[in-house]
């Protein structure tokens, strides 16, 4: 399924530190919205800590829906979305909060 492989890419990719593999992996808007500043997305994603979020790299629970879904993993929730090219992240280093939408490092 296209969106285990997606997030089990995007794990890989946290656990190794691989910025431009993060990058490639993210919507256009979460990598413009990742990327303040002068800081490109690589520079900005190396800058999180998104290797302690992605803890033994393991896909969890999917749940799709149409266009959007949800990745839960050992340490965090993933949200993609699908594109004409594919399904990317959209939102990564998530994590619930009560009643409120999650809280999340990368969102687009």
């Amino acid at each position: 399924d296209e969106v285990t492989r997606t997030a089990t890419e995007w794990l890989a990719a946290a656990r190794a530190g691989d910025a431009p593999a993060l990058c490639r992996l993210l919507s256009p808007a979460a990598a413009e919205s990742v990327a303040t500043g002068d800081d490109t997305c690589e520079q900005a994603v190396g800058d999180l800590d998104l290797a302690g979020s992605a803890g033994d790299g393991s896909v969890g629970d999917v749940e799709v829906w149409s266009d959007e879904a949800q990745v839960r993993t050992g340490a965090d929730t993933l949200f993609l979305v699908r594109l004409q090219d594919g399904w990317r992240v959209n939102g990564a280093g998530c994590t619930p909060r009560d009643d409120r939408p999650y809280d999340c490092d990368v969102e687009g």
